[in-house]
C-alpha cells in the first residue's frame, strides 16, 4: 500500500459512530487490560483457543493489594478497567449541562474511588483529594505530584466531549473542555496537549461522512494545530487553576505548555511518515519510536495519543486488526492504547467491525445505550436535572458498611445518586495470612457493573481460635480471623424508676462525677442511669432464665462492623440487629452468660 490509494468507509449515522467509538474503547481496553505489566497478571496462560478466540477476550487473575494487602482477584473475559469507567464517568457529567464539572469532580471522581479497577496513581490521588473537598493543585501534600502529572489519565476519558461536540462547526469549545476535564486530574503539559491532540482526531473521525483518504486523520490534526495547541481559558470552571499552574512552574507554564506542542507536532510527523512507508512500514518499530516500550515515558499522554491516532489511521480499513495490534503491542501501554484507538476506529467506521465483542464486553447495552444518548442530543445535552450535592468520604463510609450487611438481591443506594443490585458477594485468594479482601457485585439502575471492594487486615488470633476448637464450646467454626475492635467508652446501664433520684444517689451519696446528661440517661463513670419506662433504652432476654429486665453493658466503639463480624462468628445471639438510633448505628448481642450487650458506633 503506499500514499495513493484510498479506503472507502461507507456513510455511517452519528449514532452508529457513537456506539462504535464507545465500543470500540471498551472492546481495546477489556483486550489490552490483560497484557499490559502493570495490571500484575499472575496467570501466564492466555486461555484455550477452544474458550476465546485467538487474541480475544481472556478470563484472568491479577494480584492486586500491594504489598500491605496482597490478594489475588479474577477478572472475567471482557471486562474493561478503569480506561472504560473514566470514559463514563464524563458521559454521565455531560448529562447535567453547564454544571457538568461540578458532576463529574464532587460525584463521579470521589464515587470511583471506590470500584475503580485499575486506576493511575494520579488520577486516583486527584480523586480523593476531591473527595475531601481539596482542589488538586492546591493540595499541600500533593500538589509538586498533581503538576508532574503527565499520564495519559486524562486522554483516555475525553471520547464524550467529543462525540458531543461533533456537530460543532470548530474545535475551541471542545478544546476548552477536554483541558477542565483534565485539569481535574493532571496538572503537566504532556497530559493536557496530548489530550487536545487525540481529542481533535476523534472529532474529526466523528464528523467525516464521506470517502477517507489514507493516513487523512494524521494529516488533519498536524494541518490544523493551531485549532488544538492552544491552552484555553478556563477560569469560569475552575478559577483557581491558572495561579497555581503559574506558581508552581515559576511563571513558566506557557512556556512549557509551548514545548510539549513542539514535541506532540514532531511525535506526529514521525506517524506521518511511517505512513508514506505505506505496508512497508512495521508497527513496533513505529511504537518504539514513539517511545510505547520505553517505561519512562510509554505512559506520557503524549506518546500514547501519537500511537492512538498512528494505529487508527494505519488500520482505519480494517479496524478489528489495528485493534489487536494496539491490545497486544507487549511492553506498551496496551489497555490504554487499545482504548484510545478503538475510540477513533469507531468514531471513523461505526459498530459492525466489532462483530460479536460488542455484544461480549462488560455492559455492551449501557455502553450502546449512553453513546446514543449522547448522540442524539446535539446542541441540547442537558438531560438530567441539575444536582449541586457531592459525595465526601463520610459518604462512602456508610455505604461500604451498608454493602458489607447487605445480601444479594438487596436495592443499595450508591453515593454518586444511582441505585444499585447486589448480585454477588466474592471472597478474593489472600496472599498474605492477616489480609480479608471481598468484592460485592452489583447493577446500577442505569446499567452499570460495579464491583466494591473492602480489604482489611485480620487479628491473627492462632492460639485463641485453636483454644476454641479443643473446648469446643461454639456451636460453629469459625472461619475468618477475628478482627480488631477500638473501644472508645464502656459502662453498665442501669434501667431506673426516677431518674432524678438515681443521680442523686449516685452523685451525691456516693460521690461519683456525673459525666454527661441529657433528658434520656445520666452517665456517672462507667454507671449509665436510663429511665426505666423508656422502652428503647433496654433490651429483655429472650432466654427462659433471664426473662426480667436485665442491666445492659454498654460499649462504644470506633466501627461497629468490625464488632458485629466478631459476634456473628462467635456464634452469640444477636437480640437487634444494626440498626440506627439517634443518627448512630448499634446493635444488641447475649454474652456467654446471656448478659445483654449494647454496642454503639462512636459520633465523632
Amino acid at each position: 500500500m503506499n500514499n495513493d490509494q484510498h479506503y472507502s468507509i461507507s456513510r455511517v449515522s452519528l449514532i452508529a459512530k457513537a456506539q462504535g467509538a464507545f465500543l470500540g474503547a471498551a472492546v481495546g481496553d477489556a483486550l489490552g487490560w490483560p497484557q499490559e505489566l502493570e495490571a500484575k497478571r499472575v496467570d501466564k496462560k492466555t486461555g484455550s483457543t477452544a474458550e476465546v478466540p485467538v487474541n480475544g477476550f481472556q478470563q484472568w487473575v491479577r494480584r492486586s493489594g500491594g504489598q500491605y494487602y496482597p490478594h489475588e482477584e479474577v477478572i472475567l473475559a471482557g471486562e474493561y478497567s478503569d480506561d472504560t469507567q473514566l470514559i463514563l464517568c464524563t458521559a454521565r457529567s455531560l448529562l447535567y449541562g453547564k454544571q457538568w464539572w461540578h458532576h463529574l469532580t464532587k460525584q463521579e471522581l470521589p464515587t470511583w474511588t471506590c470500584y475503580e479497577q485499575g486506576g493511575g496513581g494520579a488520577t486516583k490521588r486527584a480523586a480523593k483529594e476531591w473527595l475531601t473537598g481539596i482542589e488538586p493543585w492546591s493540595s499541600p501534600q500533593n500538589q509538586k505530584r498533581y503538576f508532574d502529572a503527565g499520564g495519559n489519565g486524562v486522554a483516555m476519558r475525553i471520547l464524550p466531549h467529543c462525540l458531543l461536540g461533533a456537530t460543532e462547526t470548530n474545535f475551541e469549545k471542545i478544546a476548552k473542555k477536554i483541558v477542565a476535564n483534565g485539569v481535574a486530574t493532571h496538572g503537566h503539559p504532556r497530559a493536557l496537549v496530548g489530550a487536545l491532540a487525540y481529542g481533535f482526531a476523534l472529532w474529526v473521525a466523528f464528523r467525516e461522512t464521506a470517502t477517507l483518504q489514507y493516513g487523512a486523520i494524521i494529516q488533519n490534526v498536524l494541518s490544523e494545530v493551531n485549532s488544538w495547541s492552544v491552552l484555553p481559558d478556563i477560569n469560569n470552571i475552575c478559577p483557581t487553576w491558572k495561579s497555581s499552574a503559574l506558581e508552581v512552574s515559576a511563571g513558566q507554564y506557557a512556556e512549557y505548555w509551548q514545548m510539549t506542542v513542539t514535541d506532540m507536532v514532531r511525535l506526529l510527523e514521525q506517524c506521518r511518515e511511517a505512513m508514506k512507508q505505506g505496508a512497508i512500514a512495521v508497527e513496533r518499530e513505529v511504537l518504539t519510536k514513539l517511545g510505547c516500550f520505553d517505561r519512562s515515558i510509554k505512559g506520557a499522554g503524549t506518546v500514547t495519543a501519537a500511537a492512538a491516532i498512528f494505529l487508527a489511521s494505519r488500520y482505519a480499513a480494517d479496524p478489528f486488526h489495528g485493534l489487536v495490534e494496539a491490545g497486544f503491542a507487549d511492553g506498551a501501554d496496551t489497555d490504554t492504547i487499545a482504548s484510545m484507538t478503538g475510540g477513533i476506529l469507531g468514531a471513523v467506521a461505526g459498530i459492525e467491525w466489532l462483530g460479536d465483542y460488542a455484544e461480549r464486553v462488560q455492559d455492551a447495552n449501557y455502553l450502546k445505550a449512553l453513546a446514543e444518548h449522547l448522540a442524539t442530543n446535539q446542541g441540547n445535552y442537558q438531560t438530567k436535572q441539575v444536582d449541586n450535592s457531592k459525595t465526601i468520604k463520610n459518604h462512602l463510609d456508610f455505604f461500604i458498611k451498608k454493602i458489607e450487611l447487605s445480601k444479594p438481591g438487596d436495592n443499595i443506594l450508591i453515593p454518586d445518586g444511582r441505585r444499585g443490585l447486589i448480585s454477588t458477594l466474592e471472597q478474593h485468594q489472600p496472599l498474605s495470612k492477616s489480609t480479608l479482601a471481598n468484592s460485592w457485585k452489583l447493577t446500577t439502575d442505569d446499567g452499570q457493573s460495579l464491583s466494591i471492594k473492602k480489604i482489611r487486615r485480620t487479628n491473627n488470633s492462632t492460639n485463641f481460635k485453636s483454644e476454641i476448637h479443643s473446648n469446643g464450646f461454639l456451636g460453629k467454626h469459625i472461619d475468618t480471623e477475628l478482627q480488631p475492635v477500638k473501644v472508645v467508652n464502656i459502662g453498665v446501664k442501669l434501667p431506673v424508676r426516677n431518674l432524678e433520684k438515681a443521680r442523686f444517689f449516685y452523685e451525691s451519696v456516693l460521690g461519683l462525677k456525673v459525666e454527661k446528661q441529657s433528658g434520656s440517661l445520666v452517665r456517672c463513670g462507667c454507671i449509665v442511669l436510663v429511665p426505666l419506662d423508656d422502652k428503647k433504652n433496654y433490651v429483655q432476654s429472650s432466654d427462659s432464665f433471664n426473662s426480667s429486665i436485665t442491666n445492659t453493658i454498654y460499649i462504644e466503639i470506633e466501627s461497629i462492623r468490625e464488632a458485629y463480624s466478631n459476634v456473628c462468628q462467635f456464634g452469640s445471639k444477636i437480640l437487634k440487629p444494626i440498626a440506627e438510633r439517634r443518627g448512630r448505628l448499634y446493635f444488641n448481642c447475649l454474652d456467654p452468660d446471656a448478659n445483654v450487650v449494647e454496642i454503639f458506633e462512636m459520633k465523632f
